[in-house]
């Protein structure tokens, strides 16, 4: 583990650079992929199986290569060489793919995109808690939640206007910030060498590291991305067919949501305290269902922007609370036994196959209950409030144990 003084916010920036670059590549796909993909051809359910792989390698890879980045010994880390090559290599295929002249080569170069855009997520969000304090694990997270929430920025608003007036400039300036995240992270941030650091051995009343707290974590980190693909996959028909808007107030509202999460990030980081987490994350869970809820009695589209904008701020508030404390919750479940920061990317692997369960499932969910309330695209709503109030109550039964805090430190070489 690093020593006491190891936190660093220009560190973590450099970090960050990382999930940025990475955010970006998930949102231009979001953007441009099935566009692009439709000027090569016209079958549009063709089109929706390509653009499908992506969810299926979240599944798949990243409780794969997560466990492997836990196992994975080098002199140059644990995590590094995953972000260090599959961001920027990413980067490149992006721009292979939006110049793929056949229909064949497109899909080639995308699925490769989707699995190296895959490969780093959970090396690179284990990468933070074994080289930094769990003391400081909040102010990280605050920084790394920051940069992420640019990402989405980023692609969804500034590189869409830039395509407007530059087709291939948007292309490339994604590729660049993909290729130099990947860099600037791979090359300039510590990480941890050949093995973890041990801990003292386990007594007869050890428990086992993924316990019924992590679980009902789990469950819950599935619900609330649930709460919210529900009104993503469904916003911008929600804006043009039930407020009267546009593709680009669509646009304007989802980003003034990622502007407010973004804003809040390094606040709720600062303000993170362990102790006080668990209740933290049940009162932002039940201000995200809130106001959802109140979506209900939105009819025109400025009010929804407000609306947007305070929804923003509990979603930055739970993505940089519940970061922190799932690596909290598995020292929590490891205390005595071996090496629990050996089991860092398989915890945030099986997080982010819980975020994609959700993810999945959210659009047809929604789409059922849209078409049960005829065609109403405000009942998307009613997923989400369900959603989020289903994690609080997830999130409210874990039991958090201060006395299972890990100790008896000892040296790597020990």
């Amino acid at each position: 583990m690093a020593d006491q003084n190891s936190y660093s916010a220009a560190e973590m920036s450099r970090l960050g650079t990382s999930g940025m670059s990475r955010n970006v590549g998930y949102g231009i796909n979001k953007v441009f992929a099935a566009e692009l993909l439709s000027t090569l051809t016209r079958s549009k359910s063709l089109i929706g199986l390509i653009l499908g792989v992506e969810g299926l390698f979240g599944v798949v890879v990243n409780p794969l290569f997560g466990h492997l980045s836990d196992r994975y010994t080098s002199r140059f880390g644990r995590h590094r060489l995953y972000v260090l090559l599959s961001t920027p290599i990413a980067g490149l295929l992006w721009l292979g793919f939006t110049y793929a002249k056949t229909f064949d080569l497109a899909v080639v170069f995308l699925v490769t995109f989707y699995l190296m855009q895959q490969v780093p997520l959970s090396p690179y969000q284990a990468w933070m808690p074994t080289i930094i304090e769990p003391k400081d694990w909040g102010r990280a997270s605050g920084v790394l939640n920051l940069w992420w929430q640019l990402g989405n920025l980023l692609a969804f608003l500034p590189i869409p206007l830039i395509w407007e007036f530059f087709h291939s400039a948007a292309f490339w300036v994604s590729a660049i910030i993909m290729i130099a995240g990947g860099l600037i992270a791979g090359l300039t941030v510590r990480d941890t060498t050949v093995k973890p650091v041990r801990f003292a051995q386990a007594g007869p009343g050890a428990r086992r590291r993924f316990n019924a707290n992590l679980r009902k974590y789990f469950v819950g980190q599935m619900l609330w991305w649930l709460a919210f693909e529900a009104i993503a996959s469904f916003f911008t028909l929600f804006v043009i067919h039930s407020l009267h808007g546009s593709v680009i107030d669509s646009a304007l509202g989802m980003s003034s949501f990622t502007i407010s999460a973004t804003l809040v990030a390094t606040a709720f980081g600062k303000k993170y305290k362990e102790n006080s987490s668990r209740n933290l994350l049940v009162v932002l869970l039940i201000g995200f269902g809130l106001s959802a809820f109140f979506g209900l009695f939105v009819h025109s589209v400025y009010p929804a922007f407000v609306l947007l904008f305070l929804s923003g701020i509990f979603w930055g508030g739970i993505q940089v609370v519940s970061y922190p404390w799932g690596s909290e919750l598995l020292r929590q479940a490891s205390r005595g036994m071996t090496e629990p920061n050996s089991d860092f990317g398989l915890l945030y692997g099986i997080i982010n196959f819980a975020q994609s369960l959700g993810l999945l499932v959210a659009a047809p969910i929604t789409g059922a209950v849209i078409s049960l309330s005829h065609g109403s695209y405000s009942s998307m709503f009613w997923v989400s409030v369900a959603s989020s109030f289903a994690a609080a109550a997830s999130i409210a039964l874990v039991t958090n144990d201060q006395t299972s805090a890990v100790g008896d430190v000892l040296s790597p070489d020990e």
